[in-house]
């Protein structure tokens, strides 16, 4: 890893909770807990990461942090300053509240959990043969707020750019079900809520960045934002279109970027691959039997002559999904690691 290189990692850490702490109807204890968190702690090392954002930390954040620091600082062989920074962002307000958090070897600062949509997005719909000139014939869509805040940062390396990182953590797929539904049509309603939900968090989520970023490049315009990630859908799907903004193939040079050159956002699997059909042959989550990329990073356009690679870490993946007698060992494996892969962004001339 070269001097001035930087890697940025995400993971979602699937329900890192504290000892004694219910998760989902299951409590780690202090046993299963170590190893899980050294579980991820070592692969973070293995990493070589500088930053490494996080989902799914539990309800006691600052102790698991702590521990996972300390782990990862006990096995990092860069030669880089050690890990020595933290935050987190506010829990979802579900039964289990999991909630973002970032970790570094670098200052963070202007820390901020975006919990609710922008006080003047909104999405209605039509009803069907009625007047679009009606006001009152326009329904509604009632969400206001992210199913799970968004992490928003500044890491500030030392005598280098400062850079802007934001944490998402989309609506999954999992159907959203209720007690009243018709049991004949529950999976297909409770799939259409999450898609729907899915795709509100993402229009939202763009309409703070067409003013966020238009904000920073006034402010300052060297300094670029990168996205990271548990999304919950594919990079082609419309909610990731949504999110990425504006597309332009052509990469002009920054003294002549329009207002949608400054608020787009570019793919690092798509830069990875230099191509578009890139979804099939990335993968960090298996999902109904179908390998798909759900973890992934986008940048601003500063960082495209900077991006060198983009790393997907899998191989534990596969792994838990090919266990299926549900063993006793099985079961703990399966209870200690991640069942998602976990994404590098490598960027150089950064630091």
């Amino acid at each position: 890893m070269g001097k001035t290189t930087l890697r940025i990692g995400f993971m979602n850490a699937e329900n890192l909770f504290s000892p004694g702490e219910n998760v989902y109807g299951k409590t780690y204890t202090q046993e299963e807990y170590n190893e899980k968190i050294d579980w991820i702690g070592k692969k973070i090392a293995e990493l070589q990461a500088d930053v490494c954002a996080l989902a799914e930390v539990g309800k006691d954040p600052d102790s698991c942090i702590d521990d996972l620091i300390s782990i990862i600082n006990n096995n990092d062989t860069t030669g880089r300053s050690p890990f020595s920074y933290k935050t987190h962002f506010s829990p979802s307000k579900s039964s289990t509240p999991i909630r973002a958090a970032i970790i570094s070897r670098y200052n963070i600062s202007n820390m901020e959990s975006l919990i609710n949509y922008p006080a003047d997005f909104k999405v209605d719909l039509l009803k069907p043969g009625t007047s679009e000139d009606d006001a009152n014939n326009w329904i509604r869509v009632p969400y206001e707020e992210f199913s799970r805040p968004i992490g928003k940062a500044t890491i500030n390396p030392p005598n280098a750019t400062a850079f802007n990182l934001l944490v998402i953590h989309l609506k999954s797929k999992r159907p959203k079900l209720a007690k009243k539904d018709t049991a004949i049509y529950k999976d297909s309603v409770g799939m259409a809520r999450s898609a729907i939900m899915r795709n509100m968090e993402a229009a939202a989520l763009r309409c703070h960045l067409n003013n966020f970023l238009i904000d920073q490049f006034d402010q300052d315009p060297k300094i670029p934002t990168i996205l990271v990630g548990d999304f919950n859908d594919v990079p082609n799907s419309v909610p990731l279109e949504n999110i990425r903004g504006p597309f332009d193939k052509n990469l002009e040079p920054q003294s002549t970027w329009s207002d949608n050159d400054k608020i787009k956002l570019i793919s690092a699997a798509r830069l990875h691959m230099k191509k578009a059909a890139y979804d099939d042959k990335l993968f960090s989550y298996v999902h109904n039997e179908s390998f798909t990329l759900i973890d992934q990073a986008f940048v601003t356009l500063h960082l495209t002559g900077k991006f060198k690679r983009f790393e997907v870490y899998n191989d534990h993946v596969l792994r838990h999904q090919t266990m299926l007698t549900g063993t006793e060992q099985e079961k703990r494996y399966k209870s200690t690691v991640t069942d998602h892969g976990t994404i590098v962004l490598e960027l150089q001339r950064m630091l």
